[in-house]
């Protein structure tokens, strides 16, 4: 095998081999099909065609049929012996001919070739490309219920950031009120939801990339936005609410404990099937998928209220499977395959067997040491089909936490693959506020899909490289490896594990008053992270974005850093506040107050840029709180100082 001509195709394929030689496009000829049969190929030929005129001015024409008269540059042609998805790219000097064992695998060819063309221009190497996924489904689950809800463009953006990457599914987490049920207009008439309308735009854009659009309605625990509202309070498994287990929290971020608003439905009322029916059916007939994900995680007060009874006689893992199966007999009638996570049940694995057969369990974990391996397992043994579930590691962690994000997303690949899994869904939460930036995502969104399409080969993947040449097109390559290290600065925290998030995060989310979050923080901590943001600060002078909202992505993370920066300094003031507040000086808060002022205004012109206003004002209540803090506290530094 001769050298690569330093193509770095990302996904790397399965076979990738490049002999001497070049072809160079001609300005003339056609991308052709080669019969009547290879019009399903139709809309890879297409994407194909767009591509040469965006990335080399090129206009090729489309043909269908092999005929002398035609100069064929680019020829299509099904193979049966290929497997669906796969597909082949053969360059020498005849041109290129793609063969494909299904219309994706047309499509996914295109997407490979996009990549060859950016690189090569004009002058492509010989090269011998055969190439197919690991996983059957491979998708991307994006939460919208966390006060942010992107505009219909921003997540056109993100459809079309899927398909370079090969992905194919895409669910759209919905609790609450992020979708404009028609039956309940009351519940959404304040928000700025997402409309069956606007879900049919969607799903027709995504079908046109090959990508299914799975309707995703937690249908169980994560039920607040619903239970606390006065017309279905009754319907909760403990109506006031409750506080939450010792073991569920930290014990530093919630020394008096955690209270929890009610979030779980009481499963013995028949009116909850009523309503979870209601909401189906306003939901989906929006959806052409085949598939519905109903959630049904973190149940946590099931069988602690209304139907303890019932727990302590039967057990809280039977009353959770019992009512699992009146959910699948809902979702059986609409014609759907019932998708759930899977955490509950897997704290039962011996009702794992008695789970229908045509469920699909989604295995989720989000630490680095999650046991993908032991718990897929128990699914593979019962013979129920699962998909793994890692994530971006974005949530709660303001710019990222790149190194857990690599390890999870890795081992959810080997473990799933190695298991049988049927499916491997990115997951993109946006817990306590959804602070993090959209591109503070995509390093887990690139590395999540690389594996998923091929784990061995993908397992060190250049995501840094991808998102140079392919997301930010930055001509000074820079801004891939930044991003990365922008997510790591949680490990110059104090080393305390926490779980799904980082202790600057946290520190901006509790009472100003609260101090047992910087005991283990010193003084070196500090130092060392104003250090380090001030390292990437400086690198982000050097980049050269060239994609078409460059300056959009250099001011959002800008945004997280300045997150990141003031919650060092809040840590400085609580620190303080521990050892006795004698020593502050009502400037310091003064200028604090006034930085997250700054920061406050640039956030919020920020997110209106990709997402709808609604949900804002919950977004930033907690940094409104802490402001009020700030002012309270300098008040009073002010009136002891004039005593």
């Amino acid at each position: 095998m001769s050298e690569n001509h330093h193509l770095q195709l990302f996904p790397v394929p399965k076979v990738l081999e490049c002999s001497d030689g070049r072809f160079h496009l001609p300005a003339q000829g056609s991308i052709v099909l080669a019969g009547e049969a290879d019009r399903a190929a139709l809309p890879a030929a297409r994407r194909l065609q767009l591509t040469l005129s965006q990335v080399l001015q090129l206009n090729l024409s489309l043909s269908v049929g092999t005929r002398p008269s035609v100069r064929s540059v680019y020829h299509f042609s099904y193979s049966p012996l290929l497997p669906a998805q796969g597909y082949e790219i053969h360059v020498d000097e005849n041109g290129i001919a793609v063969n494909y064992g299904s219309p994706e695998g047309a499509y996914y060819a295109a997407a490979t070739l996009k990549q060859i063309l950016q690189q090569c221009g004009r002058n492509l190497p010989f090269v011998h490309i055969s190439d197919q996924p690991d996983f059957a489904a491979r998708g991307l689950m994006i939460d919208i219920s966390r006060n942010k809800i992107p505009k219909l463009e921003t997540l056109f953006r993100i459809v079309d950031f899927m398909a370079d990457l090969k992905l194919n599914q895409l669910q759209l987490y919905i609790e609450g009120s992020p979708f404009a049920y028609e039956s309940f207009p009351q519940v959404w008439e304040l928000e700025t939801p997402i409309t069956g309308e606007e879900i049919l735009q969607l799903d027709a854009y995504c079908q046109e990339r090959y990508i299914e659009l799975v309707p995703n309605q937690n249908s169980f625990g994560h039920m607040e936005g619903w239970l606390t509202r006065p017309e279905f309070n009754a319907l909760a498994e403990i109506p006031e609410g409750f506080m939450l287990p010792e073991d569920m929290y930290d014990s530093d971020m919630y020394p008096e404990g955690l209270f929890m608003h009610p979030g779980t439905f009481h499963t013995e009322n028949p009116e909850v099937l009523q309503l979870l029916a209601t909401m189906y059916d306003d939901l989906l007939p929006y959806f052409t998928s085949k598939y519905f994900n109903v959630g049904c995680d973190e149940t946590y007060e099931l069988g602690l209220g209304k139907s303890k009874a019932s727990a302590d006689a039967d057990g809280k893992g039977q009353l959770y499977l019992s009512f699992l199966q009146k959910i699948h007999g809902l979702v059986l009638e609409r014609g759907k395959t019932m998708q759930f996570w899977g955490d509950i049940i897997i704290q039962h694995p011996e009702l794992i067997p008695r789970l229908p057969k045509d469920i699909v369990a989604m295995e989720w974990g989000y630490s680095a040491a999650h046991p993908f391996e032991a718990d897929t397992l128990k699914f593979r043994e019962a013979g129920i089909p699962f998909y793994v579930c890692p994530g971006t590691s974005s949530w709660n962690s303001l710019t990222g936490r790149s190194d857990n994000m690599m390890a999870n997303l890795r081992s959810a690949a080997i473990h799933g693959k190695n298991n049988g899994a049927i499916g491997y869904l990115i997951t993109d939460w946006g817990d306590f506020g959804h602070w993090q930036h959209l591109p503070i995502s995509y390093a887990g969104f690139a590395y999540g899909a690389a594996v998923a399409w091929n784990v061995e080969n993908n397992l060190e993947a250049d995501v840094a490289a991808y998102l140079n040449t392919s997301v930010f097109h930055d001509r000074a390559g820079r801004i891939g490896q930044l991003l990365l290290d922008l997510g790591n600065y949680y490990k110059l925290e104090s080393g305390v594990v926490r779980p799904n998030d980082t202790e600057m995060s946290m520190l901006l989310r509790t009472p100003l008053q609260q101090v047992q979050l910087v005991g283990k923080l010193t003084a070196e901590h500090f130092e060392q992270l104003e250090q380090y943001l001030a390292g990437i600060e400086a690198r982000l002078e050097q980049p050269e974005l060239e994609c078409a909202d460059a300056g959009l992505v250099v001011a959002e993370l800008r945004n997280g850093i300045h997150f990141v920066k003031h919650a060092v300094q809040l840590a400085r003031i609580k620190k303080q506040l521990a050892d006795g507040p004698g020593t502050l000086q009502s400037e310091l808060i003064h200028r604090q107050i006034k930085d997250l002022d700054i920061l406050l205004h640039h956030y919020r012109q920020l997110w209106l840029q990709r997402n709808r206003p609604g949900g804002l004002e919950q977004s930033v209540s907690k940094l409104v709180r802490l402001r009020a803090e700030y002012t309270r506290l300098a008040a009073e530094l002010t009136g002891s100082a004039a005593l």
